[in-house]
């Protein structure tokens, strides 16, 4: 069921924080079972929940964008971010998976073919690969939509315990 192993994850600003907010352990086991997870530097400042040295506690691959790249995320238009924009760019030059709960981020995903999971999907990816019990997955999900209930609907809580086969809250 893992389909990410050997190739990188990059994950958003919203995703980051979520995770590292409700249990920072969450990235290393996604780097251990399922694939690295690379962190532009431009989103350090954004992710105030993480430091250059916890990425390296934790396993993050901070990346450091060439110049072309930055100058192409802050020209793009449009509903995207500087930062959004770059993770497309950077997960599309380099065959890696986006993990977004944006909306918009992810249409752009859609529609240039980059290959794109939801904050929440991977954390069941993490369950079904073993390295998360469906226990503390529960746990986690329901912390990651306590502290961003905008994006973490109670559909999609219930979408994620019905692939792990749990019960409701």
């Amino acid at each position: 069921m893992n389909d990410l192993k050997g190739i990188g994850l990059i994950a958003d600003s919203n995703v980051m924080i979520d995770y590292l907010q409700c249990d920072s352990t969450l990235i290393s086991l996604i780097n251990n079972h399922l694939a690295q997870l690379y962190l532009p530097t431009p989103l350090l400042g954004e992710v105030e929940e993480i430091t250059e040295d916890g990425c390296i506690q934790l396993g993050i691959k901070l990346i450091e964008p060439e110049l072309e790249q930055i100058i192409q995320a802050s020209q793009e238009r449009g509903a995207l971010s500087f930062q959004d924009n770059l993770c497309l760019i950077l997960a599309k030059e380099n065959g890696w998976t986006l993990v977004t709960n944006d909306k918009a981020l992810r249409r752009r995903c859609e529609e240039e073919g980059t290959p794109i999971k939801w904050g929440i999907e991977l954390i069941c990816i993490l369950v079904e690969s073993g390295g998360l019990s469906r226990e503390r997955a529960k746990i986690i999900i329901l912390k990651i939509q306590e502290i961003n209930p905008r994006f973490i609907t109670d559909n999609i809580v219930e979408d994620a315990f019905k692939r792990l086969n749990l019960k409701g809250k």
